[in-house]
């Protein structure tokens, strides 16, 4: 297995493409086609792949004053509980440390909030719905 770091002129664009829209859009009825993916071409796009296969991936998004947005983060149903997840975000934070930014932030799926805080994310608890379903927003400094 490979973390590799690429862009939307990228062959494994399409592969994220398709495994965001496998396990973020599809099971809620959406589909990608209809979302404006405009900032994908200035995102960081982060993914572990098996071969030539894309099996987990996440997209960082400069922000501000020092901090990035993480999003979309995903791995394929049949890859899910390896672990992938972790070692994708362990290597988006230490990127992120290495590109200049001092804090993570997040709007994580209340379902994923564990994830996040075995990772040492820290939130006020609040949820709010974004795609018709419960978010909490989460941080973390670098």
């Amino acid at each position: 297995m490979q973390i590799l770091r690429f862009t939307t002129e990228s062959p494994v664009y399409r592969q994220e493409y398709d495994l965001r829209n496998l396990v973020l859009r599809h099971p809620l009825g959406l589909d990608l086609k209809d979302e404006d993916l405009s900032r994908d071409k200035t995102d960081i796009h982060l993914g572990v792949t098996d071969g030539e296969k894309l099996v987990a991936s996440l997209i960082l998004h400069p922000m501000e004053d020092g901090i990035v947005q993480m999003r979309q983060v995903c791995t394929h149903p049949d890859r899910q509980g390896e672990g992938l997840g972790r070692i994708m975000v362990q290597a988006a934070e230490q990127l992120a440390k290495e590109e200049g930014f001092r804090q993570m932030v997040l709007h994580g799926r209340q379902t994923a909030a564990g994830f996040y805080r075995k990772l040492g994310y820290l939130t006020d608890e609040v949820v709010f719905f974004e795609l018709g379903i419960p978010h909490i927003s989460f941080s973390k400094l670098l």
